[in-house]
């Protein structure tokens, strides 16, 4: 195999570090096994329709410039996002015959595809000339079968995967000193976009809920992109001196924040798979989310507590036993290393590898 040509929407910088980093945790992995993978992506998450138009010109630009370039090098391309990195994919097949694999990954059919007739169209055409379809949970390849005709043969099941040699146990005191964390408290932690689909204002009034039923010191940590400010300020009130809002921060210093907690906290409204979710389980710390799409898969198992989504008082019950409950007695530490056996970066990447080589020999078999 010659070149694989990744092309994504979303891809972290200095600046922001947490943008698509499961973009870039694959590449460098595919990396690390001799794969040559040339990459063009977005690097700017920021919104508006002036700042939307100019960096998706700035993305189309290099995407077209290195398939231009590398044509005749490039043995398949991977389209993270079936709309839009998947319409270079699909376009690059039309005019180089270049074969193309895509990886949904929730958003862009929860979402994405229900804005207008002419994305969902884009991305019918896009998942059904693709040679293999990657959907990162059972629940949204089950949604890709069935809403867009693609034969389930075509779909592998595969997450993005967790780096166990970054995201592993550690010792809360050293880390909760490293952070100049309180070392008596009970700390809830939430990682994701702080926006209203990952649940933070009901996370917020659950914790409020948990601190009036219990006499300990409990914290909550929110870490994440705060770009919704209009969001953002509508939870000001429910924030306070217990409450702690920090930044994307780079995927090392993370695991130390998820060291550092005792309990994980993931409620979103709608969640294609849940990574973080699946990281905290790594860090070897209790999650709670919400019992929907691939949090139900990830965690219903026994690995985590899931619980009714848009639900304050239900999520502040949860939160409450978790506080209550010693550690060995509220996870299934089985169920748990089930669940980062299957989904272990380095067998995901030899999967992924696999199906580029279907996808040059002509999509046969996965």
């Amino acid at each position: 195999m010659k070149k694989v040509f990744v092309i994504s929407n979303m891809y972290p910088s200095n600046e922001h570090p947490s943008f698509g980093i499961f973009v870039k945790n694959q590449v460098e992995a595919l990396k690390n096994e001799n794969m040559d993978v040339i990459v063009a992506a977005n690097q700017d998450p920021r919104t508006g329709k002036k700042n939307t138009l100019l960096k998706y010109g700035k993305w189309a630009k290099e995407v077209l410039g290195k398939a231009l370039k590398y044509k005749k090098d490039i043995s398949v391309t991977h389209a993270h996002y079936v709309f839009p990195s998947g319409v270079f994919s699909l376009m690059m097949k039309k005019l180089f015959n270049i074969p193309y694999v895509v990886t949904a990954h929730g958003g862009d059919i929860e979402r994405m595809a229900k804005k207008s007739a002419i994305i969902r169209n884009w991305t019918e055409n896009i998942l059904r000339e693709s040679s293999h379809v990657i959907a990162v949970g059972p629940v949204l390849a089950e949604q890709i079968e069935k809403e867009y005709g693609i034969p389930r043969e075509k779909i592998l099941v595969c997450s993005m995967g967790v780096n166990r040699k970054q995201f592993k146990p550690g010792n809360k005191e050293s880390a909760r000193k490293q952070l100049q964390l309180d070392e008596d408290a009970f700390i809830y932690l939430f990682v994701g976009n702080v926006i209203r689909q990952k649940g933070v204002e009901e996370l917020l009034i659950a914790f409020q809920q948990v601190k009036k039923a219990s006499d300990r010191k409990i914290k909550l940590v929110i870490i994440g992109s705060q770009r919704d400010t209009n969001f953002v300020n509508s939870l000001k009130p429910l924030v306070d001196e217990d409450v702690l809002m920090v930044g994307p921060m780079k995927q090392q210093e993370l695991a130390t924040w998820y060291q550092a907690s005792d309990v994980f906290v993931l409620p979103s409204h709608l969640e294609g798979f849940g990574l973080v979710a699946l990281e905290a389980v790594a860090t070897g710390i209790p999650v709670i989310a919400s019992d929907v799409g691939g949090l139900t898969y990830l965690l219903g198992d026994g690995a985590g507590r899931l619980v009714e989504p848009e639900n304050p008082n239900a999520l502040a019950d949860e939160m409450l036993k978790a506080l209550t409950t010693p550690k060995e007695q509220y996870v299934n530490q089985e169920a748990c290393e089930r669940i980062l056996h299957i989904h272990d970066a380095d067998e995901i990447t030899k999967r992924v590898i696999r199906l580029y080589e279907s996808a040059v020999n002509g999509g046969s078999g996965l």
